[in-house]
């Protein structure tokens, strides 16, 4: 499946190719690899609404094939 991940300044636009049962933390490692100065951050990624709990599946996270999910930082 594939996931984008956008930032809400509209500076990242990342996407990436993962499996549903993948932990949403390699996903976000990845982020980091392309985008290292968010990495000390205090971030925070939301889906529909919803805050994802990033030990969780993409699954458990209800997170699809195509979602969009928004990064925000402080």
């Amino acid at each position: 499946m594939s996931i984008i991940i956008k930032s809400k300044d509209e500076k990242i636009l990342f996407s990436i190719i993962c499996k549903n049962s993948e932990n949403f933390l390699r996903i976000e490692k990845e982020l980091y690899e392309q985008y290292p100065e968010y990495k000390n951050e205090n971030n925070c990624f939301i889906h529909k609404g919803n805050k994802i709990d990033k030990s969780k599946t993409l699954d458990e996270n209800k997170i699809k094939n195509n979602s969009i999910i928004t990064l925000i930082h402080s």
